[in-house]
């Protein structure tokens, strides 16, 4: 897998809300991994906008398997006891994730998160299939919005192509 392999999702989803979770599921997919700052609530926050629970919750209904992983320091999330979430995760390059991952068929898995160099490199290391989101907002981290700049550059590439 090339450099450009290993950054380019395998789909784009302008918004969280528009996940085609059916369709995923007809896939064989039955394991979904969230980025939590910025891709299910505001980074620093410890909320989630309620659509965006009851996605969630709708997946564990149907049985599928849903981890929350973030780089972020812990917070208690709130309505959100009933999700595994991984603080300090350590995306992209972790010793803590490979442990966890090491058990799931990456087949059945699918990566969701607003960030190239983290969330898509992360999915995709492990070969899952990845979904790039827009961000919730703007405000993040200063390294973050650094690494924005040349998503931009990679995204006008992609859109080229």
């Amino acid at each position: 897998m090339g450099l450009f392999d290993l950054l380019k999702p395998d789909e784009f989803v302008n918004d969280l809300r528009n996940l085609q979770i059916e369709r995923y599921l007809s896939m064989g997919k039955d394991v979904f991994v969230f980025d939590f700052d910025n891709t299910l609530g505001l980074w620093r926050n410890a909320e989630i906008k309620e659509d965006l629970k009851d996605m969630l919750e709708h997946l564990k209904s149907k049985g599928a398997r849903v981890l929350i992983v973030s780089n972020g320091r812990p917070r208690k999330l709130k309505g959100l006891n009933d999700f595994d979430v991984i603080w300090r995760a350590g995306k992209p390059f972790s010793t803590k994730l490979k442990k966890i991952f090491e058990d799931f068929e990456p087949s059945r898995v699918v990566f969701v998160g607003d960030q190239i160099f983290t969330d898509v490199i992360t999915g995709k290391r492990f070969g899952f299939y990845t979904i790039k989101v827009n961000p919730l907002s703007d405000r993040e981290f200063f390294g973050t919005k650094l690494l924005r700049i040349f998503e931009k550059i990679l995204l006008t590439c992609w859109k080229g192509r």
